[in-house]
C-alpha cells in the first residue's frame, strides 16, 4: 500500500508525489501539522472499517505489516514520511491501493483511512474531518515527532522560560531536619531513593540495608515510622536486592520496585499490605527483557485511582528499556510506550512518576532533563523543563508538584544540566510555576553523580521528605 521506503523504488523523490498544484508542498510551507487535530474520531472510526475491508490483508489488522507489505505505524514509518504533507500521502494511497485495484475507492474512503492511520499513530483528533482533496491536504505537514510548540502548552512554556532565566532563584521557606527519623537500635540508614506517606501520616522508607544494596543482607529494608519519626516496624528481608521506587495507594498498600537483578532475584514490582504480607508481584524474578511479563531495571511504580498500574522501566541511558508499562487493576498487561531518545514522547531513564487530580501522568524523564506529561493511554500532553532534572516526583492532593533533582552537573557528561542546581523544586501543576526551591547541601556536587534528595514525598501537614542516596538519609523539611 504506502510503505514509502519499503515499497517505493529508491529513486523515488518528493517530486514523485507531485500534486495538481504544480509540485509537492514543502513541509515548511504547510500551515498545519498532523499534531493539530486534523481529523475527527467519527472519521477515524469509518476509516478503521475501510481499512479492515481493503487494507488489513496486506498490512495487518493493527497496521504492523505482514511481511508482504510494510507496517503503517511506528517510529520508522513516521520517520519515512517526515517533512512530507498529507497531500503527498493521500495521492500515494490512491495510486497504490488496494493492491489489486488501485484508485477504486472513493476519495472520502481514502481520507477516512488516512484519519484512522493518524489515530493509530497517536495524533490527536479534532473538530474537522480530514479533507478529500489533495490540494487541501497539502497544507498539513507530516511531523514525525510532536513539534515543541505543540508539545508544550503556552502556560507551561511561559513557566519554563521564566525558570530557565533564573532556575535556582526561588525562595526556600523550609527548615532542614536531618535527624527526624529515629532508627532502631543497632541500625543506621543506608542509601535510599524511596519514601512515602500513608493515610495515617506514617512515613515509610525503603533503605538499602545500611549500605547501597541489600544483596546478602539479613536486614528488613522496608521501614515504618510514625508522624514524629519514631520507628514502628520493618519487613522485607531477603526479598529485594536494590529497593528503588516507592508508592502507597489508597488502600495503604506499599508498592516497591527492585531495579537490579542477580541471585535469582530482582527486576520486579512488589505489592505488600501494611503488615508486610506480600499480595502481588509483577515481573519474573531474576529475569530481564522487554516482554509484557518482564522488566529491565524498573525505576518507579504508580497506581491510579481506578487501579491501573504504571511502571517506569529502564535505568540505564541508551541501553535496555526506556518505557512506561501499563497494567490493569488485576495486573494484566495493557500497553507500553516510550523508547530511547529525546524527541517528544521518547524518553531515557524514566526515573519517577506522579499523577495529578486530572489523572495526568507526570514522568520524570531524567536523562533528558525534563518532565513529560501523558494521559493514561500514553498520549503526550505537555513537556516541562522548569522543575529541573527529575529523579523523584510527587503531587499532593492540592496539585502541588515536588520534584527532586539529585544529579544536575555543570561538566559535560553524566548529569550535564548547566545552570541548574540540585535540590527540591516545588510548584503547582495548575500553572507550572516553580514557587520554592530547597537546595542540596552538598558543597561540590560536580564531583559526584548524585547528592541530595532522589525520592520525595509530602504529608498532609506540608512536611516534605527527601530520600538521599549519597548522604544515606531521609531528611524532613518543615516550613518556617
Amino acid at each position: 500500500m504506502i510503505g514509502k521506503v519499503a515499497s517505493v523504488a529508491a529513486a523515488a523523490t518528493v517530486g514523485a508525489f507531485a500534486l495538481a498544484a504544480g509540485g509537492p508542498l514543502l513541509a515548511q510551507d504547510a500551515t498545519k501539522s498532523i499534531w493539530d487535530g486534523v481529523y475527527t474520531e467519527a472519521q477515524a472510526a469509518r476509516g478503521e472499517a475501510q481499512f479492515a475491508q481493503n487494507c488489513a490483508s496486506c498490512h495487518g489488522g493493527q497496521l504492523g505489516g505482514t511481511g508482504e507489505a510494510p507496517p503503517l505505524t511506528g517510529a520508522e514509518f513516521m520517520s519515512n514520511w517526515n517533512t512530507m504533507t498529507m497531500g503527498d500521502m493521500f495521492d500515494r494511497v490512491r495510486t497504490t491501493m488496494p493492491l489489486d485495484r488501485p484508485n477504486s475507492l472513493s476519495r472520502e474512503a481514502y481520507a477516512d483511512i488516512l484519519a484512522y492511520m493518524l489515530k493509530h499513530n497517536g495524533m490527536p483528533a479534532g473538530e474537522r474531518e480530514l479533507d478529500r482533496r489533495s490540494e487541501m491536504l497539502s497544507i498539513i505537514r507530516i511531523d514525525a515527532n510532536k513539534p515543541v510548540a505543540a508539545a508544550a502548552s503556552q502556560q507551561g512554556a511561559n513557566a519554563a522560560a521564566s525558570a530557565q532565566a533564573a532556575p535556582n532563584s526561588q525562595p526556600n521557606p523550609y527548615v532542614t531536619n536531618t535527624g527526624f527519623f529515629k532508627m532502631p537500635a543497632g541500625r543506621t540508614m543506608g542509601s535510599t531513593s524511596a519514601v512515602a506517606v500513608d493515610s495515617r501520616g506514617h512515613v515509610w522508607v525503603a533503605e538499602r540495608c545500611g549500605a547501597n544494596s541489600c544483596a546478602d543482607s539479613p536486614l528488613d529494608p522496608i521501614m515504618e515510622f510514625d508522624a514524629q519519626g519514631n520507628f514502628i516496624k520493618a519487613f522485607g528481608a531477603g526479598m529485594l536486592l536494590f529497593p528503588h521506587g516507592f508508592f502507597i495507594d489508597h488502600n495503604d498498600h506499599i508498592w516497591i520496585t527492585d531495579s537490579r537483578v542477580g541471585q535469582g532475584k530482582g527486576n520486579q514490582v512488589f505489592e505488600f499490605d501494611r503488615n508486610g504480607k506480600l499480595l502481588r508481584t509483577l515481573g519474573k524474578p531474576g529475569l530481564t527483557g522487554d516482554a509484557p511479563e518482564l522488566f529491565n531495571e524498573p525505576n518507579a511504580v504508580l497506581v491510579a485511582p481506578n487501579g491501573s498500574i504504571f511502571v517506569a522501566d529502564g535505568h540505564t541511558p541508551n541501553k535496555g528499556a526506556a518505557r512506561i508499562v501499563k497494567f490493569d487493576a488485576k495486573g494484566k498487561f495493557v500497553k507500553t510506550w516510550g523508547g530511547h531518545g529525546s524527541a517528544p514522547g521518547q524518553m531515557d531513564v524514566p526515573h519517577a512518576m506522579a499523577m495529578d487530580s486530572k489523572g495526568r501522568l507526570f514522568v520524570g524523564d531524567r536523562w533528558n532533563n525534563r518532565i513529560q506529561i501523558f494521559d493514561q493511554d500514553g498520549k503526550l500532553l505537555d513537556i516541562w523543563t522548569q522543575f529541573g532534572r527529575p529523579s523523584g516526583l510527587y503531587i499532593d492532593k492540592n496539585d502541588i508538584l515536588y520534584s527532586a533533582a539529585s544529579e544536575s552537573r555543570e561538566p559535560e557528561g553524566y548529569g550535564h544540566n548547566p545552570g541548574w542546581k540540585r535540590g527540591i523544586r516545588i510548584g503547582s501543576v495548575k500553572d507550572g510555576v516553580v514557587t520554592a526551591f530547597i537546595p542540596d547541601t552538598e558543597p561540590n556536587p560536580d564531583k559526584g553523580a548524585t547528592s541530595g534528595a532522589e525520592g520525595v514525598w509530602a504529608d498532609s501537614r506540608g512536611v516534605v521528605y527527601g530520600a538521599q542516596v549519597l548522604q544515606k538519609a531521609v531528611v524532613a523539611y518543615t516550613k518556617e
